[in-house]
């Protein structure tokens, strides 16, 4: 059987998923209700976070879609241990039409609101949504926050840092 999974961070990356599961066909999405955050922090050695999703009603983010067999699915949550799966309505993220439900990785333990992302890890997020295509990543930019709350296309700012691009 197979799984439709919907990447919003490092698994939007080829590069990483590639070192779990191989590549993958991904196909751009929308999710609506939840909203993308660095408020987890699970990188052994930094005091910094990586992305969580947290229900909002109002809210809605982009992410990639991909399918995966019982055993890639059983990598993955080896993977993303610490996460819960949820499965979620997911749109197709030009034309918005439903696709149907997917499963996504979200942590629901009380988080610590204070900390900046890892740059590295905010990085490989940013980088993978803007090799999807610039406007996706544009998108990625509004839809993303950081753990105090503030956009990252806000936030990037104050923090120019991790504002690594190659604009070519």
């Amino acid at each position: 059987m197979g799984w439709n999974v919907v990447g919003y961070g490092s698994l939007m990356s080829h590069d990483s998923l590639r070192e779990t599961i191989g590549d993958k066909r991904f196909i751009p999405v929308l999710v609506k209700g939840y909203k993308r955050i660095f408020d987890i922090n699970r990188i052994k050695g930094e005091n910094s976070d990586i992305l969580n999703l947290e229900k909002s009603p109002k809210s809605k983010f982009n992410a990639i879609m991909f399918s995966v067999s019982d055993k890639e699915l059983e990598k993955l949550r080896k993977r993303e241990d610490g996460y819960e799966l949820e499965q979620i309505p997911v749109y197709h993220f030009k034309s918005k039409d439903k696709l149907g439900n997917c499963f996504v990785f979200v942590d629901r333990t009380d988080l610590d609101k204070t900390m900046l992302p890892s740059k590295s890890y905010f990085l490989l997020c940013r980088e993978a949504a803007y090799h999807i295509n610039k406007k996706f990543g544009q998108v990625w930019d509004e839809t993303t926050f950081v753990s105090t709350g503030e956009k990252v296309s806000d936030w990037l700012k104050e923090h120019e840092e991790y504002d690594c691009l190659d604009e070519d």
